[in-house]
């Protein structure tokens, strides 16, 4: 499951190390971020392996193994097959880049670490302490810090597997609905971009997606839009569904609560208050 924790401009301010979302066992699905994310997240293998695109960079992530990804980075990450289960945190803080240098594990990729049972032990501190909407997002940060002092002792950073420029259509396509998805898109805009054919170009992303484009343009925009109800809870439903290409508030609710099952008001509030764990921003 997973679970966003809010914290005030004061505590990010002040707290050096912030823990900001976790997950536990979390079914994982395919992420594509080309613009990066704000956060740093780490993720720990339970189980299935999955591969990460990171700046260029090829990564499988296998089962025991850790990924680390700093914030405003360009990836993205999928199953290699079947489930993919992983353990998830997402932190920041005024001196989080400075203290992950010098812990040695300031920078993106694939690490084997040491662990030992107070490593999962913390996991379930840290998960108790975001279920909690009572407990200050402070009392997490220093058993944080002990998680990554703990993990820093033995850890190896895996070299990097560069991969070719040249990618697919599909993941061309995939990309450009991430740098576009707020803008009108339709499918003559797109065979358009790619010089191809409508019909041409809706069989190829079918066949390598098991989606339509359009349905993959919506999953994009109701992801953003998830990640903007959390992160700025001061912006009205109207803005939020303009800036993730929805026309009108009326449609952005209707297509929301198809895709979720809640209104995004009531995500909104079911985020922040730990109760709509399963329907987290990650996925």
């Amino acid at each position: 499951m997973l679970y966003s924790i809010r914290v005030s401009r004061r505590q990010r301010e002040r707290v050096p190390l912030l823990l900001r979302s976790i997950g536990i066992d979390h079914l994982q699905e395919p992420i594509r971020r080309p613009q990066g994310f704000p956060l740093w997240q780490l993720f720990y293998g339970v189980s299935g392996s999955g591969e990460f695109y990171i700046d260029g960079i090829r990564a499988v992530l296998h089962p025991g193994q850790i990924a680390l990804l700093e914030p405003h980075t360009r990836h993205g990450y999928q199953s290699l097959g079947g489930d993919w289960m992983l353990h998830y945190l997402g932190f920041d803080g005024p001196l989080c880049q400075q203290l992950l240098r010098t812990l040695g594990i300031g920078e993106s990729g694939i690490y084997v670490p040491s662990i030992r049972e107070s490593f999962f032990s913390r996991l379930r501190v840290l998960e108790q302490t975001a279920r909690s909407p009572e407990v200050s997002p402070v009392r997490g940060s220093a058993e944080l810090y002990a998680l990554l002092l703990e993990l820093s002792e033995g850890l190896t950073r895996l070299p990097d597997s560069h991969i070719s420029e040249g990618e697919s259509l599909e993941k061309e396509v995939i990309l450009y609905l991430e740098d576009h998805f707020s803008e009108d898109i339709s499918l003559d805009v797109l065979a358009e971009q790619f010089h191809r054919t409508p019909e041409h170009l809706c069989s190829r992303f079918r066949a390598a997606t098991g989606e339509t484009v359009m349905h993959y343009l919506r999953r994009i925009r109701i992801h953003h839009a998830k990640i903007r109800l959390m992160e700025s809870p001061d912006k009205g439903i109207q803005e939020i569904a303009e800036a993730c290409g929805f026309h009108s508030a009326s449609y952005f609710g209707k297509v929301f609560r198809e895709a979720t099952g809640f209104t995004p008001q009531t995500y909104r509030m079911g985020v922040f208050s730990g109760s709509l764990a399963d329907s987290m921003f990650i996925s």
